[in-house]
């Protein structure tokens, strides 16, 4: 019994914690590690990494010796030949053989192959290890675009929460000036165009509520969507639009981004693995140089094999040089290929320098303009608020106009959404800045 009960109280408290754990709200933190474990571009590329390494062990293994052993036994049986020869004494056809030959034979050795010389494996090793490279940096570049694209999101989840609570603050104004205009109506302070400008205004904003609503609930979808959850979990997250500085200059923002971007690196090492292409094509017409040695023994009686390298043996050894004369147009098709691509493969590191040039200068300025912004938007929610308390207090003792109630509660909200858009525009171009520096998940 107390066994029973001890389980159930386990279930319980697992459950409980299950709700516990769904409920709590994320930092981004922790959302960038959801999606970095679950994110299935990010896990492709993982595999396509291991199996860069797989190819840099391949080409390296080009370089040790092939040894080689045997061991075997044979057992051969000859028939009786059906040809025959005249015996010259007596002048009489006989078989060439008349009986079955049967014959045994064990034999063993062991052999071994060095190249010495091998321009192809050099060059192909080289390559092999440029790419690896490559393919390391792809991987973080692709990590830095999922964190960026995780951050984007949920930046985007806090700026529809706080543009929500901004039209539910707007729509209860709204209901309190109509209100108030039909109070004042029914007394005969104000005409009936006030009640009715008050409706349309309340309308208004109702619609703007819908719609804040429904921007919420497509970027908790999207962020739901990026984290690997299902995009109708009501997923939580925790409030943080706090404006960190960013004190760096723009000409080392350029420099930390030609130093560590993980896409222009990618693209040096392609450089690389293209130039050691042409070094493959080149060796296809140059000659090998390998050393070869072996060792055998061969005997009827196995039982002998304890003198293998007393009787019955057979050993060689030499160099070998191997020079190609003539392989069709392959060698000048590929030559010719690696030179194209070679070419090819510096361009595209031209343009990705050109790009990451041009990320880091407007994401560098979009800091700086948002953060301008930031403080510009903060004094004009403190304007429009004190003009709408103004305008309040005017038309509830009868010496302000309906319309420029309206005006003054538009504003108002204005204000504060510009506010919330400077905020998020800041933390955007921050974790945009810090992905062309190629430190984002630093």
């Amino acid at each position: 019994m107390k066994r029973l009960f001890f389980i159930i109280v386990l279930l319980i408290g697992s459950f409980s914690a299950e709700i516990y754990a769904q409920e709590k709200p994320l930092t981004i933190d922790e959302c960038v590690q959801i999606a970095l474990n679950q994110n299935p571009d990010l896990i492709m590329k993982k595999f396509t990494l291991k199996m860069a390494g797989k190819d840099v062990t391949v080409a390296m293994s080009n370089f040790l010796p092939n040894i080689s052993a045997d061991l075997g036994y044979t057992h051969s049986v000859i028939g009786p030949s059906s040809a025959f020869r005249i015996d010259p004494r007596s002048g009489i056809p006989v078989p060439i053989q008349p009986n079955e030959i049967k014959s045994w034979a064990s034999s063993t050795g062991f052999s071994a192959t060095q190249k010495i010389f091998n321009g192809y494996d050099i060059y192909n090793y080289s390559r092999s290890r440029s790419v690896k490279k490559s393919t390391q940096y792809d991987f973080q570049d692709t990590k830095q675009t999922i964190i960026y694209a995780v951050k984007e999101r949920y930046y985007n989840l806090l700026k529809a929460e706080k543009l929500l609570e901004v039209q539910k603050e707007t729509l209860k104004s709204s209901e309190e000036s109509y209100k108030r205009a039909e109070t004042l109506f029914h007394v005969g302070k104000v005409p009936k165009s006030d009640v009715l400008k008050a409706k349309v205004q309340l309308e208004n904003n109702k619609l703007a509520l819908i719609e804040a609503q429904n921007g919420l609930s497509i970027a908790r979808a999207s962020l739901n969507h990026i984290l690997g959850f299902d995009v109708d979990k009501n997923i939580e997250i925790v409030d943080n639009l706090e404006i960190p500085e960013v004190e760096i200059s723009y000409k080392d923002a350029v420099e930390s981004a030609f130093r560590n971007h993980p896409g222009l690196k990618k693209r040096k090492f392609d450089v690389r693995a293209s130039k050691a292409y042409i070094g493959m094509a080149v060796s296809q017409y140059l000659p090998s140089v390998s050393a070869y040695a072996g060792y055998s023994w061969r005997h009827k009686d196995f039982n002998r094999i304890k003198y293998m390298f007393d009787k019955d043996f057979n050993y060689y050894y030499g160099i070998q040089l191997s020079l190609p004369i003539f392989q069709g147009f392959s060698r000048v098709a590929n030559l010719s290929k690696a030179e194209l691509n070679y070419r090819s493969s510096v361009e595209a590191l031209a343009q990705t320098k050109r790009n990451v040039a041009l990320e880091v200068k407007q994401a560098y300025f979009e800091v700086q303009q948002a953060k301008k912004k930031i403080a510009v938007a903060k004094n004009a929610v403190e304007v429009a608020a004190e003009d709408l308390r103004l305008n309040k207090e005017k038309y509830k003792v009868g010496s302000g106009t309906m319309l420029d109630l309206i005006n003054a509660q538009v504003s108002y909200t204005k204000a504060k959404s510009d506010h919330i858009q400077a905020l998020y525009d800041y933390k955007y171009a921050v974790a945009r800045l810090e992905k062309a520096m190629g430190k984002l998940e630093k």
